[in-house]
């Protein structure tokens, strides 16, 4: 597996550190188990940058470090910049919404948004073993939002 791409402090606010529970996850061998979200770090230095750029320019007036998205949406998961930690919170954005509209809520950091992302693939999983249909899979993934969003 390639060696992930992660901001330059630079790039980051001042006094936001990535969360040690989200290094020690992405060096890891193998990340891929919680489908259909993936980890922006991975898509190379140009898309993360990319990324990153699209939602300052869509919400500039939050903070917001992302670092993965759901496949076949546009919602992404963002660090929460807006206050200086070692452990933020992790927003579920839904990019290009209108700004006010793109929250969709918050898992407390990033183990708890870890907690939340491996239920989903769960879900999929389930979902492509028992071909139960798109709707019973659509309602799980609503319930999850649901119950473990905030």
């Amino acid at each position: 597996m390639e060696r992930p791409y992660l901001y330059d402090a630079a790039l980051l606010p001042s006094g936001l550190h990535y969360p040690q529970s989200f290094l020690d996850f992405i060096a890891q061998d193998d990340v891929s188990n919680i489908f259909p979200w993936k980890f922006i770090c991975y898509d190379g230095k140009e898309a993360a940058d990319g990324r990153k750029e699209e939602l300052e320019r869509l919400y500039p007036a939050r903070k917001l470090i992302p670092f993965a998205y759901e496949s076949g949406t546009d919602d992404c998961s963002c660090f929460d910049a807006a206050t200086p930690s070692s452990n933020p919170r992790v927003y579920f954005v839904h990019a290009y919404a209108s700004p006010g509209w793109e929250d969709r809520g918050y898992a407390n950091d990033f183990s708890d948004w870890l907690n939340i992302a491996e239920e989903a693939a769960a879900a999929w999983r389930q979902w492509f073993q028992n071909k139960s249909g798109r709707d019973a899979l659509e309602a799980r993934l609503e319930k999850i939002r649901r119950e473990k969003w905030r």
